[in-house]
C-alpha cells in the first residue's frame, strides 16, 4: 500500500527530528547552537521541525527515495525564497501543523529584527537536520551559515 505524500512527509519530517540521537555529531551540532542562540530546545525543535516539513512538502511531488527526499528538500531552504516554502504547503496536514505553519509563515516576513534572526535560525537548523539525512555525495556540503 502507498502512503500519501503528505503522510509520508509528515513521517519523515518526525524521523529527522530524532536523527540526533543516532548521530552524536549532529547532536553536538544542534546543542551548542541552542547553547549560543540562548533559545528554549523543545520550542525551538518544534519549529524546526515545521520548517523541515514545509521543505519536504514544497518538494513533495518529487519521485525520490528519502535521503534524495531531502537533499531536494534542503536546496529549497537554500534558495531563501520563501514563497514556494509555504505555497507548497496543504491544508489538511493533522493537528498541530496547520497552527505551526501559520506561525513560521508570519516568522519567516521578518516583520521585527528578533522575529528575523529566529527565522535564519530555523531555516539554519532544518537544513542541517535535511542534510544530515541526504545521501553523501563526492563534494563537501557547504555548512549552513550560523547567525
Amino acid at each position: 500500500m502507498t502512503v500519501d505524500p503528505i503522510t509520508a512527509a509528515v513521517r519523515l519530517a518526525g524521523e529527522l527530528m530524532l536523527l540526533p540521537q543516532a548521530d552524536p555529531a549532529l547532536a553536538r551540532r544542534i546543542d551548542r547552537c541552542l547553547e549560543t542562540w540562548d533559545v528554549d530546545g523543545d520550542a525551538f525543535l518544534a519549529q524546526t521541525e515545521g520548517v523541515v516539513l514545509a521543505a519536504l512538502l514544497a518538494t513533495r511531488n518529487e519521485d525520490c527515495s528519502p535521503g534524495t527526499w531531502c537533499t531536494a528538500a534542503a536546496a529549497v531552504l537554500r534558495q531563501q525564497d520563501d514563497v514556494p516554502l509555504f505555497a507548497a504547503v496543504p491544508s489538511s496536514l493533522p493537528a498541530p501543523m496547520p497552527t505551526r505553519m501559520v506561525q513560521l509563515r508570519l516568522l519567516s516576513c521578518c516583520l521585527t529584527p528578533r522575529s528575523s534572526l529566529r527565522w535564519i535560525r530555523l531555516r539554519s537548523a532544518a537544513q542541517e537536520f535535511l542534510e544530515a539525512a541526504a545521501p553523501p555525495t563526492g563534494r563537501r556540503r557547504p555548512r549552513p551559515h550560523r547567525p
